[in-house]
């Protein structure tokens, strides 16, 4: 059975498509999302607001309307008022996923998640993403982390594939080697 986050995701996906299949449209919305998922991951009592008993379903979309209302496209307001009405907003997060997903399968775009121990210089972020555009055969989409405790070097993942070329890896990969030459 699908998940409530793909049921909602693909819903939405489907209603754009149908709409108007422009891809601003479609990069309009995905903003608005990512925006809309910052804010509610930053103020999670917003959700429990949303999730009250006591307060009744028109004052929650009011709440809604309120905040959101003249801030995103029609679309976005009404996908918003009825996950309200439907008690989803807790999955906010989730339904925002799979919705990139969707829309990184429909104009092939590559999510390429690069951690570095400090951040990429622009000479290495175009390697990286040029590089990854040939494997992937599609557009990259480069997200990067910093995680000092790597040392060096990089680690990409893409999908299920992990690239690691960090100095910390290569360190344990020789105490290894080293630890079953003496053993």
């Amino acid at each position: 059975m699908a998940s409530v986050a793909k049921t909602y995701a693909d819903a939405f996906f489907t209603l754009l498509e149908e709409g108007d299949s422009e891809r601003s449209v479609f990069d309009s919305a995905l903003n608005q999302l990512n925006d809309i998922r910052t804010a509610i991951v930053a103020t999670p009592d917003f959700v429990k607001l949303l999730n009250t008993p006591t307060i009744s379903e028109s004052e929650k979309v009011g709440l809604v309307e309120a905040v959101f209302s003249g801030k995103v496209t029609d679309y976005v307001c009404n996908f918003l008022r009825l996950l309200t009405v439907k008690g989803r907003m807790a999955h906010f997060p989730q339904i925002y996923t799979a919705f990139r997903e969707l829309y990184n399968g429909k104009f092939a775009i590559a999510q390429v998640v690069v951690t570095s121990s400090m951040p990429l210089t622009e000479e290495l972020r175009q390697k990286i993403v040029g590089k990854m555009s040939l494997i992937t055969g599609k557009s990259v989409s480069l997200t990067e982390k910093i995680d000092k405790s790597i040392i060096g070097g990089v680690v990409v993942d893409y999908g299920n594939v992990r690239l690691d070329g960090s100095v910390k890896t290569r360190l344990a990969e020789l105490k290894n080697d080293i630890a079953n030459i003496i053993a």
